[in-house]
């Protein structure tokens, strides 16, 4: 692989998991009724480097598992 896809991968990778995270919170957030969550909080909060690195895996990881899933169901949905 080209070194230019695998980095545009990786984050397009954490932006679909930061998208979910976002979604998630916001709906859980608009049931009990408070403030809502930012993009740019779930995307890139404000601390130190271990959190934002943090952060940055649990968008990927998130991110990861989501695609897995529309993966799987695709091809489950397709055997059909």
């Amino acid at each position: 692989m080209d070194l230019i896809e695998i980095i545009s991968g990786r984050y397009l990778i954490e932006i679909l998991g930061a998208c979910v995270r976002f979604t998630y919170l916001n709906t859980i957030i608009l049931f009990k009724k408070d403030d809502f969550i930012t993009f740019s909080g779930i995307w890139s909060p404000k601390g130190n480097k271990n959190k934002k690195d943090a952060n940055s895996e649990r968008n990927h990881m998130i991110g990861v598992i989501f695609l897995g899933g529309i993966v799987f169901l695709l091809i489950i949905l397709t055997s059909f």
